[in-house]
């Protein structure tokens, strides 16, 4: 036993371990309950009709290793015995599923028992605790965003915060058995979809109707399944069978259909905008040519699947203060704050208020005020509605289409050679202005700009029947994500130094190759537009990763060993957001001795609180890479008593950043005469100059 254990170590490279393929065992006996040794059991995958034989062991034991989950039916035959007939076999993906004894019946071969239904199986051939979210609860269970993940939570154990309420996406927030979101695993028909890193997202997701069944191992699995130390969540796409099927739908969500809250009939308001279409058909079957290939419908199969969210979302409606006419020219005489007090503006020069509250416009800074004029003019005046509060109300409108295709092609080579493939995609596209992109935004309309994602999954899997009790699967898997935002010329336009007339100086220009604005704050103002680009604009992201595996399972007797490696390699490249415009602060800041008392006026005069801007461009282009093999023996001791035993390794390198382009503090390299010299503000000849106190 030691030595084949060892030569299956040796000779499983690569090797897999995120299988989803399962297993059937079960033993025939007599009337007595005696085994009987040599009987030959058929199994049979109903939709494709695909075939396979074994002979039952000296215990009267069988095992089928490395089946598609799905639906079978089973037969056994043995001379002298009537042949026993057992359908409706259901078997969920990373399952050991067992039949029990089969008692076959004294009489001729040509009779036949069949057996149509039985309760459903104790699981005892395996030590796994794990539950399905089976087809038809797929099919029949509503999911108000159509998220397969939602069913997840119907599970012991499973805790699930992620708010699905809307629409699909690819964004999980799943606690299992008390392990944090992040140490899952997810799979797309055996290829991991969620890549190193937050690990709570997934690279594509597969629409509702497009998903055979949701396999969890929850806790105590076998050595094969590994990569994460949380759950590991099976994704079983749908394949094609003997028969053509399928499916168009229409989903209606709309505020038609609902009913406005009691605050809204109160005030007279009309129900919110509330309105989600979702279009999705799919169809499955053989391929055939007709007279030339698969002319029995029993080679090569293949189901599509589409499914469309053309969403438009409006924003919140803002309340917003821009400056005024006046206050873009100087003009501060009617600026007032919350008590409808005149807010002074000082002379930062000479600390006393401005004349009539009206800075001169010899002393306007030209690209203080260009930064002011961006904004839109104000356009809600009503001191008794806003409590001066806000002076501009807007709301604007956000697409969000998505869509998802699957294929999978399902090729029957002959009796001892499968191929399997499938191609997942998720597009996710965002345009908007408004909160449309996760790193940050401006908080009115200032640019409307596209974001883009396209998560597409690719994989191949070969299965090869050696011998009956030696069978080899092989799978290869390469997942790539492409994400990045854009705009118009005409948008990039309003926002660009030369354009709105910015002359000040950047430090590191070189960062900025559009000659964008510098992001922009006025705090001290109520509820204060802002400007603000995202720092990585226009933004660029790659992640790409492959996956090598195989997986031989060797039947010994009452022992079905299996060993395997796990090879994953992550590519990931970004631009680094780093505000590479500048950032600039007009608020208000005691501390400051050119300080005017106001943001808008601070801006109008070039004084400024804090500018931060990135020395350098940086892109990002991290690495890591892993290597996981195990080898496991499933022993049946007794039909009662059942072992499994194994062994996994890991070797994982720290995630590593390509031509060392990463940067940290060295302490041995400091030196006292290159610290930062600060510099301070100050006014020379009525001039505001920096001063540098070390050398005057």
């Amino acid at each position: 036993m030691f030595k084949l254990s060892l030569l299956l170590a040796l000779i499983t490279v690569p090797a897999f371990s995120q299988t989803i393929t399962g297993s059937i065992v079960g033993s025939v006996v007599d009337p007595t309950d005696l085994p009987v040794s040599g009987a030959t059991v058929t199994l049979v995958q109903s939709a494709t009709g695909v075939e396979r034989e074994i002979k039952t062991d000296e215990r009267g034991n069988f095992t089928f290793s490395i089946l598609q989950p799905g639906e079978y039916h089973l037969s056994v035959t043995m001379p002298g015995f009537k042949k026993l007939e057992r359908r409706g076999i259901v078997l969920s993906a990373a399952e050991t599923l067992p039949v029990g004894a089969l008692k076959l019946e004294v009489g001729a071969v040509a009779d036949k028992v069949t057996v149509t239904a039985e309760g459903v199986a104790v699981q005892t051939a395996s030590a796994e605790r794990s539950g399905t979210v089976t087809g038809s609860q797929l099919e029949n269970l509503m999911i108000k965003g159509r998220n397969p993940m939602s069913l997840l939570q119907l599970m012991p154990g499973v805790v699930d915060l992620q708010a699905r309420e809307e629409k699909i996406d690819r964004n999980f927030d799943i606690f299992v058995q008390g392990n944090r979101r992040n140490a899952n695993s997810v799979t797309v028909d055996g290829m991991v979809v969620n890549a190193i890193g937050n690990n709570f997202n997934t690279i594509v997701m597969l629409g509702q109707d497009a998903v055979a069944e949701v396999k969890v191992l929850l806790t105590n699995y076998q050595a094969e399944y590994g990569r994460s130390s949380g759950a590991s969540i099976n994704f079983i796409s749908k394949s094609g069978g003997r028969d053509f099927h399928g499916l168009g739908s229409y989903f209606k969500r709309h505020e038609q259909f609902n009913a406005n809250d009691f605050f809204n009939n109160l005030l007279s308001r009309p129900k919110p905008r509330y309105r989600y279409n979702t279009w999705n058909y799919n169809v499955g079957g053989p391929v055939t040519l007709p007279g030339k290939f698969n002319r029995n419908r029993d080679k090569l199969f293949f189901f599509w699947s589409q499914e469309f969210w053309p969403l438009k979302v409006p924003t919140a409606i803002g309340q917003l203060t821009v400056p005024t006419a006046l206050e873009r020219a100087g003009d501060f005489s009617q600026t007032r704050d919350l008590n409808n007090a005149l807010i002074v503006i000082r002379d930062p020069s000479t600390g006393q208020p401005f004349a009539g509250n009206r800075i001169p416009a010899a002393r306007l800074d030209a690209s203080g005020t260009a930064l002011l004029k961006i904004f839109p003019e104000p356009n809600f005046l009503d001191r008794s509605v806003s409590a001066g509060r806000y002076n501009y109300v807007f709301q604007s409108e956000n697409r969000i289409p998505n869509r998802l295709e699957n294929l999978k092609l399902d090729y029957v080579l002959n009796p001892r050679n499968t191929l399997s493939g499938t191609v997942a995609s998720f597009v996710d596209e965002q345009e908007g202005a408004v909160g449309i992109l996760t790193a940050g935004s401006t908080n009115w309309p200032q640019m409307t700009k596209k974001y883009r994602l396209h998560g597409q999954a690719y994989v191949l899997r070969y299965t090869r029947i050696l011998t009956p009790s030696l069978i080899n699967e092989f799978n290869f898997g390469f997942t790539r994500r492409p994400e990045g935002n854009s705009a118009t010329e005409a948008e990039i336009a309003r926002n660009q130094r030369s354009k709105v007339g910015y002359t000040a100086a950047q430090l590191y220009p070189a960062s900025n190759p559009l000659g964008l604005i510098p992001n922009a704050t006025f705090g001290g103002v109520t509820n204060a537009a802002n400007l603000y680009v995202e720092g990585r604009f226009p933004f660029w992201q790659r992640i790409n990763s492959f996956i090598l595996t195989n997986n031989l399972t060797k039947t010994y007797g009452a022992h079905t060993i299996k060993g395997g490696i796990y090879i994953e390699r992550l590519y990931q490249g970004s631009l680094a957001d780093g505000n590479y415009a500048g950032s600039i602060s007009f608020a208000r800041d005691v501390n400051n001795p050119l300080d005017s008392n106001y943001a808008y006026s601070n801006a109008a005069l070039g004084v400024f609180a804090t500018y931060t801007e990135p020395s350098n461009r940086v892109y990002f282009r991290f690495r890591q890479h892993g290597v996981e093999w195990f080898i496991q023996d499933n022993w049946k001791v007794t039909r009662k008593l059942t072992l499994d035993m194994g062994v996994r390794v890991h070797h994982l390198t720290p995630i590593f950043a390509a031509h060392d382009g990463l940067s940290g503090f060295d302490p041995g390299a400091y030196s006292a005469a290159k610290q930062v010299r600060l510099v301070y503000p100050a006014r020379v000849n009525n001039q505001t100059v920096g001063l540098d106190r070390a050398s005057g």
